[in-house]
């Protein structure tokens, strides 16, 4: 069971955004393409405290975090173990045969839509910083994707912003294992900082989605 109703959940069209982007930035690691910024995994994620005093002008936190999809509950320890048994797998391996490895991995859970729940979303914490200290006071946040959608017609843009209910994830979570798990399978790949740890976990139930895209005037007036 899905853990929001469908009204409380992103749309098709983000769904299939987020995961077809998933897709074609691991294929391209897996043939050795150079990497692009992967916009639909690093949305800017805005926080603010509780409350504001009159001193505090700009009270609203903003900063980039690696958000993903969630896999439906169902399917949630699953994909955790395939996602650790191949890290673990990939470390006996040569780096090319491990990126392989781990790609295919992913592809696996990223092959069919229908392996997640639309109305969640996740990321690690790594800093401990004035995002944690905010959603800490207050359970709320707001994620902004921006990028740009390929497909056989015109290059067209995409953006939207999620609004939803943060719940901090401790280690013993199976849902932080998931994503922890996740982070590992690309963890000490260039495009990554390596972190030693990860304190906390974020589960972002998507409460509202706001479409934010660009369109031409010139079309729309006529």
């Amino acid at each position: 069971m899905n853990s929001h109703d469908l009204a409380n959940a992103l749309p098709g069209h983000c769904l299939q955004w987020l995961v077809s982007s998933r897709l074609r930035f691991v294929n391209d690691m897996k043939e050795g393409k150079p990497l692009k910024y992967f916009s639909a995994h690093l949305p800017v994620m805005a926080t603010w405290p509780q409350t504001t005093t009159t001193d505090q002008r700009y009270p609203v936190n903003m900063t980039v975090k690696g958000i993903g999809l969630i896999p439906r509950y169902d399917q949630l320890a699953r994909y955790t173990a395939i996602f650790e048994e191949a890290a673990a797998t990939s470390r006996t391996l040569t780096p090319s045969e491990g990126m392989v490895c781990c790609v295919e991995a992913m592809g696996r859970l990223y092959a069919d839509e229908s392996n997640f729940d639309p109305a969640l979303l996740g990321g690690l914490e790594i800093f401990g910083g004035k995002t944690l200290e905010n959603l800490t006071q207050n359970g709320y946040a707001s994620l902004l994707y921006v990028g740009m959608q390929q497909g056989a017609g015109p290059m067209s843009y995409i953006s939207f912003q999620v609004n939803g209910k943060i719940e901090i994830l401790d280690t013993t979570n199976p849902h932080y294992r998931f994503l922890l798990a996740s982070r590992k399978l690309f963890e000490h790949d260039k495009f990554h900082l390596y972190q030693p740890d990860y304190p906390h976990g974020y589960l972002i139930r998507v409460e509202e989605v706001i479409d934010k895209s660009p369109w031409s005037k010139l079309k729309k007036d006529t």
